[in-house]
């Protein structure tokens, strides 16, 4: 190592308190001074690498990560850092190296152990994952995020009761608790108590757990209302059972309630089972003069008796598992076009929603002559459906909940631990959800190649069902 040099010291020193500031830019500058003026600098290469990791430079972040680890074998922030950017990029046996260098190097550390666990979780190692997860709760029993990742393990695996357990580690309802500022539900007796479910997932998620206001009502809660999306908020406020619902975007006074629980917190504090699921069909409903309005609008079945099929190949981009869980593009579904007696509609909306108006030749993509809107609105177009087949997005959710037939996309990296391991099937939606897995080549070719198989096998037998 070259003797101490005090600018590039000064430099160093202040690109950190830039860095902490959110200052990215000068902080990046002050780093890059720092080395032209001592290249051997392992921290500064350390930091400079979790910038440019920010901004999703991820070639030249992990060169940066290896050249402090080149410099300072035992820099232990550059190795983790390097394990975690290589997970994340799927670059599995090096991340693992990185992972097992990382706990060589702070084998107390209960972060790397955690980390370690869910990459394996991802890569399916599922006894070395929960070794792994354990053994960092050895190590710190009040590791959320261990216990977190632990009970997404068991969760996917059916273990429901130790794994709700471990999914109430999870940070953003400790937030949310902050805000409301009332008490906390904790699954003792509601008899006469009015209960607030506050949402703390996405749009799909609270139209999963809407399903339990009845449990709840029959719990004996007095009033139950959801605070929540406010897309959701002109379906949902049909939902059976519930009082009220009310949007993030309105004021309302939290002291009017009881109390409050998380809404992805519901299974755990009602002690669902596989047997106990609330999981009666349907248990929303869409508008019947809006339904009617769709069907009058180009979506009532034609004279042929064609299968009416509804399409989602794109979920939301800012999803962390986005890239895994979308299709390409709407072209990777091009096997289900040469399957006859079915008309196509593109329920995509956001992302990807442009390929729907301009489908390539040879796709009989039929538009929807207005825009899906609200869920409300959705719920209606959905009902005029007799498929759905999606990626795993809302959609999916809408269609469970209206009892309709619906096939699910679902790939191998990070499946969500609501579809579990292997099943072809959900007992969220009993009869009328089939799941369409990856195998762990990740590739959606064989998917889309069998859900064509099952749409020809489905349409065929459509005009024996009607007679």
């Amino acid at each position: 190592m070259r003797p101490h040099d005090p600018q590039a010291e000064q430099a160093f020193l202040r690109g950190a308190r830039e860095q902490a500031q959110g200052q990215h830019e000068a902080a990046k500058a002050s780093f890059r001074l720092a080395l032209a003026r001592q290249p051997d600098m392992a921290e500064a290469w350390s930091n400079l690498g979790m910038l440019l990791e920010d901004e999703r430079e991820w070639d030249e972040a992990a060169a940066c990560y290896e050249r402090a680890l080149a410099i300072q074998p035992d820099l232990f922030a550059a190795c983790m850092n390097l394990a975690t950017l290589q997970a994340q990029r799927r670059q599995f046996v090096a991340a693992e190296a990185s992972y097992r260098r990382a706990v060589q190097l702070q084998p107390e550390d209960p972060s790397v152990w955690s980390n370690l666990g869910a990459m394996l979780t991802c890569m399916r190692r599922e006894d070395d994952a929960q070794a792994c997860l354990r053994h960092a709760l050895q190590l710190a029993p009040d590791h959320d995020k261990a216990r977190f990742n632990l009970g997404y393990l068991l969760m996917r695996q059916g273990r429901w009761e130790e794994g709700w357990l471990c999914n109430e580690s999870r940070a953003y309802p400790k937030m949310l608790h902050d805000k409301l500022g009332i008490t906390r539900w904790a699954g003792e007796p509601l008899q006469g108590r009015s209960l607030l479910i506050a949402a703390d997932a996405a749009h799909g998620d609270i139209i999963h757990m809407v399903r339990y206001v009845p449990l709840l009502k029959a719990m004996g809660a007095s009033c139950v209302a959801i605070w929540a999306q406010p897309a959701l908020k002109r379906w949902l406020s049909t939902a059976p059972g519930l009082d009220d619902y009310l949007a993030f975007d309105a004021p309302f006074a939290p002291e009017a309630w009881d109390c409050w629980a998380p809404a992805m917190s519901l299974p755990y504090l009602c002690g669902s089972t596989l047997a106990t699921i609330p999981a009666q069909l349907p248990y929303l409903q869409a508008d019947p003069v809006r339904v009617a309005a769709r069907a009058a609008q180009g979506m009532a079945r034609d004279a042929m008796g064609a299968l009416r099929v509804g399409l989602v190949w794109r979920g939301n981009p800012m999803h962390e598992n986005d890239d895994q869980r979308s299709l390409t593009s709407l072209k990777a579904l091009a096997p289900l076009w040469a399957v006859p007696g079915v008309r196509f509609f593109s329920l995509q909306s956001g992302a990807g929603s442009e390929e729907a108006l301009h489908p390539p030749d040879g796709q009989p993509l039929e538009a929807l002559t207005e825009p899906l809107g609200d869920f409300a609105e959705t719920a209606a177009v959905m009902a005029n459906l007799d498929l759905l087949i999606g990626v795993d997005t809302s959609m999916v959710h809408v269609a469970g909940a209206l009892g309709k037939r619906v096939w699910v996309l679902l790939s191998d990296y990070k499946t969500d631990w609501r579809w579990m391991n292997e099943r072809s099937d959900s007992p969220w939606y009993p009869g009328v959800m089939r799941l369409f897995r990856q195998d762990a080549s990740g590739e959606w070719a064989p998917v889309i190649e069998r859900v064509a198989q099952a749409l020809a096998e489905l349409a065929a037998s459509l005009p024996a069902t009607q007679s």
